[in-house]
């Protein structure tokens, strides 16, 4: 088997023995006054309705059916109805609507 020639590398030294080589810490960054406290400000009160409540109150318009948790993993299922995918009244005569 040859003999494996190995390069003199410094800097590996250096890399892996910090403690002896990398100069003292220094002082640090100052923080400034609008930076102390809570960097994202004070939370609000959200004032709207969650997606499900807006459905909940909106009657029977038609679009989307909560059908409740299904099977072993209890997840949500549902069906939609022809409003829910074209945004037009299925029971609307052809040429009723105005055009916009």
């Amino acid at each position: 088997m040859d003999e494996t020639h190995q390069e003199e590398n410094p800097s590996a030294h250096r890399s892996f023995h910090p403690d002896e080589h990398a100069p003292a810490k220094g002082p640090g960054r100052t923080v400034s006054k609008e930076e102390s406290g809570n960097p994202h400000g004070t939370p609000s009160k959200s004032t709207g309705r969650r997606g499900q409540e807006q459905i909940k109150g909106s009657g029977d318009k038609g679009g989307m059916h909560d059908l409740g948790p299904r099977g072993r993993s209890q997840r949500p299922s549902g069906t939609k109805d022809a409003s829910a995918s074209t945004g037009v009244d299925p029971q609307d005569p052809p040429g009723t609507r105005s055009a916009g």
